[in-house]
């Protein structure tokens, strides 16, 4: 099985350098096809020249691109010369035997209509004050769905590979889409599967994600932003994924807490409102909780942390809905992945309890405060 590796890249040349020099002991020790990597590139000086000079070290070929990540990956499929692409992000590394990895996936031993697979990748490096945030969050999740689902409706765009037909048939990356990066991925895996293929999974077929590139505030509202906006795009052009569902708990505590502060206007008394403010810190102290018993304990910091970054993703998602005249995203979500649905009801069913016991609790409280302390 032969494979044409594509990686987009800009102003990453030690990142590209440590890649460049994984993928070429992966390609030495590969014996079931032939492999090319193909680097496309927008970096420019001193960046240029040592990207150039990797990839002439490490049997790469050096391609010259536009600033669109999305660009990029269609012009390395174009220039391509194998029937299986391999697209993989320039800030990480890969584990040895990856690509057999791929070609034991591609086996299909479910027998289904296989597009592409999608393989798993793993964080490395310094944890950061920024990243013991970020990590706590719903926006590092996809990025090991391979271990988690056999087979998937959309995918992110690192370590993931599909068929060249696949992606000629159904004209590649879109490229127009508001941001440089982000978003396209989604919308071209996700067209893979409405074309009628499966997206399979290669748990063991292994790349090392830098966290360098994640640990600033910059990089991770960034982020949130991208992925809170790119949201209604993905929404326009596939509007059957918008579907009615319990709202986020973020945008359940905005609606109700205004809503009860309107109420406390009206009554003149500031019940009401003591009640909301309550029980969003009971939820945030729930979850708080709920988390140390599953990832250990640490500084209440970075979990608060994430749940701001958290908000960030969806007051943007929710402000680009009304930026097109939608309340659409106050109430309802995307809904990509028909396997997660199996794993994922079960876990919004304790969400609305937890919200319901929580806000019960809570107006107990303040009741008996009111009744007993209060005269």
């Amino acid at each position: 099985m032969n494979f044409s590796i594509v990686i987009p890249t800009w102003n990453r040349s030690e990142l590209v350098e440590a890649l460049l020099e994984s993928l070429y002991v992966e390609r030495e020790r590969y014996q079931q096809g032939e492999t090319e990597v193909l680097i496309v590139d927008s970096s420019s000086g001193n960046e240029q020249d040592r990207i150039k000079t990797a990839c002439m070290k490490f049997n790469a070929t050096y391609i010259e691109g536009d600033d669109s990540v999305r660009k990029k990956r269609n012009k390395g499929i174009k220039l391509s010369t194998y029937d299986y692409i391999l697209f993989i992000d320039s800030d990480v590394t890969v584990e040895k035997g990856l690509l057999d990895e791929y070609v034991e996936a591609y086996k299909n031993p479910y027998k289904v209509k296989l597009g592409g697979v999608l393989g798993y990748t793993e964080f490395v490096g310094k944890k950061t004050f920024w990243w013991k945030m970020l990590e706590k969050t719903s926006l590092v999740d996809s990025f090991s769905f391979a271990r988690e689902y056999p087979f998937h409706s959309w995918t992110i765009g690192n370590n993931v590979s599909f068929k060249k037909s696949v992606l000629e048939e159904i004209g590649m990356f879109e490229e127009n889409f508001p941001f440089k990066l982000g978003g396209d991925d989604l919308d071209m895996t996700y067209r893979v599967t409405k074309a009628g293929y499966m997206i399979g999974s290669a748990p063991n077929a292994v790349t090392y994600h830098s966290r360098k590139t994640w640990n600033n505030y910059k990089a991770v509202h960034d982020r949130a932003k991208r992925w809170g906006t790119m949201e209604n795009f993905i929404v326009e052009r596939h509007p059957e994924l918008y579907k009615r569902i319990i709202p986020k708990n973020y945008i359940l505590e905005l609606i109700i807490f205004l809503c009860l502060i309107v109420v406390s206007l009206l009554l003149r008394s500031v019940f009401p409102v003591t009640i909301a403010a309550t029980w969003i810190v009971a939820n945030w102290i729930i979850d708080y909780v709920i988390d140390a018993c599953k990832m250990g304990f640490n500084s209440p910091i970075y979990f608060f942390g994430a749940q701001i970054i958290q908000m960030q993703y969806e007051i943007y998602r929710v402000l680009g809905s009304l930026k097109k005249g939608s309340l659409g995203a106050l109430y309802k979500g995307i809904i990509f992945n028909r396997f997660q649905i199996k794993f994922g009801m079960a876990k919004e069913a304790f969400r609305i309890k937890k919200l319901i016991w929580s806000f019960l609790v809570s107006c107990l409280i303040w009741v008996a405060y009111y009744q007993y302390f209060v005269k």
